[in-house]
């Protein structure tokens, strides 16, 4: 039996029945990855012979971490989450040897859910760009075809979960880091709403990222949330929800392949009974404010490394930004902030005058998986982005709601590469929208895996290199 083949939920049962060893479980993982690492770079950071021993004590020991939810899966952490003892980099040069002495709160919170940790999953540098390259650890390829990123920034995590190198993995989502890289690599992300996931250190009522669970299906990201949250209530099953279907989220320039594949998912939807309206939500003050609670965001947390020339000219952008906003820009900013989330929850109960909607559907990135040599999207059907986040504004409108968001697999490309469908519910309703996630994956099927035996047989050589040479 190829243990990595299954999802994490049948990884589970096959542990929990005694049908299959930690052990094996960790080989069979590391066989995937010792077969696409070569190539993939998802994973650049491994300790297999710690994994190792844990995976053994876990085995000889049934005493040890008994009860715990997600004992013996295999997880590899975001090289954006502090790890004792394990080289950390943010894909940063000034921290290239960066190596911290305690572990983040959802570092710690994973590892007591049992789950054994293979190394840390590649990042753009500090987060910054939905295209998974950094200076220190070099560039993530996307498992169903090396010559296109598989987005970001968690693009490291989803990358070794569509190569079947871990059972499930952690990510977080400030403008899309979760759900942008889910979609490019046909695999689930889910971003919580905000304040609602744990583990979470306090960051101020002006941040908007949050840390968020990755896996195979919906079932896999559910069952990685409740091992995180505790939660055991029963999930909402909804089988005829009414949806609001935005086709480009206000007027977002969005490829022609994105629209084909996602058109066909949200009709697919209404063939299986969902009552689907389309419609606009109204987020036009969403991308200033946006800007700038980002560009905050990155000053507060990074502002020791402003006109460091080692650091890529994005995160200068964002610190510039951060620094120049006066306390009248960030009350501004918080202001329009709240009057989208204001506007958002209207638009679902009918508040507004229009009707209700249990969730909205749309675009999760507004183009396909793009070439990796790329460090950005210049233009999407003739319409020129002039700044890196143009590409992925489908992504960061919906962040500016506080609004849960998951990506599901819906669809291919004409050239194979997977597509996401976005759906959006209402603030702290996290487990309903999981649960219409559950319904749509029933619609859709769950995602087939990328080729693995292509990725073992392809020489890194003949591939085009990334944004860095």
């Amino acid at each position: 039996m190829d243990l990595a083949g299954l999802t994490a939920s049948e990884q589970k049962t096959q542990l929990d029945a005694g049908r299959a060893s930690c052990r094996e479980l960790l080989a069979d993982c590391r066989t995937r990855a010792e077969m696409t690492e070569p190539v993939v770079n998802a994973i650049p950071t491994v300790h297999w012979d710690a994994a190792e021993d844990l995976a053994s004590h876990l085995d000889d020991d049934p005493t040890l971490m008994a009860g715990a939810p997600l004992r013996g899966l295999v997880t590899a952490f975001k090289d954006l989450a502090n790890t004792a003892g394990v080289r950390t980099t943010y894909g940063s040069p000034p921290y290239a040897n960066h190596v911290p002495e305690a572990d983040s709160p959802l570092v710690a919170g994973i590892k007591a859910t049992g789950m054994v940790p293979i190394g840390k999953t590649n990042t753009p540098e500090l987060g910054s760009g939905s295209q998974t390259y950094n200076a220190v650890l070099g560039t993530t390829r996307n498992p169903w075809d090396p010559t296109r990123t598989p987005g970001g920034s968690s693009g490291g995590a989803s990358a070794a979960l569509a190569c079947g190198s871990v059972s499930l993995a952690d990510g977080s989502d400030l403008g899309g880091s979760l759900r942008n890289p889910a979609s490019f690599c046909g695999v689930v992300g889910f971003r919580p709403s905000k304040g609602e996931f744990p583990h979470e250190p306090d960051r101020g009522d002006a941040s908007m990222s949050t840390a968020g669970p990755m896996g195979r299906t919906v079932g896999d990201v559910l069952l990685f949330h409740d091992a995180l949250t505790g939660c055991t209530d029963p999930v909402p099953h909804l089988t005829a929800p009414r949806v609001a279907y935005s086709r480009d989220l206000g007027g977002l320039p969005v490829h022609s392949e994105v629209r084909r594949v996602i058109d066909e998912a949200v009709r697919a939807l209404a063939d299986a009974g969902w009552r689907v309206d389309e419609v606009e939500p109204e987020l036009s003050d969403a991308d200033a404010s946006f800007d700038d609670l980002r560009g905050l965001s990155y000053w507060g947390s990074w502002s020791h490394l402003l006109n460091n020339e080692t650091v890529k000219e994005d995160v200068q952008h964002e610190l510039r930004h951060g620094r120049a906003l006066s306390s009248d820009d960030i009350q501004r900013a918080l202001d329009d902030e709240s009057r989208v989330q204001k506007r958002w929850e209207d638009f679902l109960s009918g508040a507004d005058g229009g009707s209700w909607y249990d969730l909205l559907v749309a675009p999760v990135s507004q183009v396909p998986p793009f070439a990796v040599g790329l460090s950005s999207v210049p233009e999407i059907d003739g319409v020129a982005l002039p700044h890196y986040k143009d590409w992925m504004r489908s992504c960061c409108r919906i962040t500016v709601t506080g609004a849960p968001a998951i990506s599901v697999p819906a669809g291919f490309t004409a050239g194979g590469l997977p597509v996401g469908l976005q759906m959006v519910g209402r603030r702290s309703h996290d487990r309903t929208l999981l649960g219409h996630a559950l319904t749509a994956e029933e619609v859709f099927g769950t995602a087939a895996a990328p080729d693995i035996g292509a990725l073992a047989t392809t020489d890194p050589a003949t591939l085009p290199p990334g944004p860095l040479g």
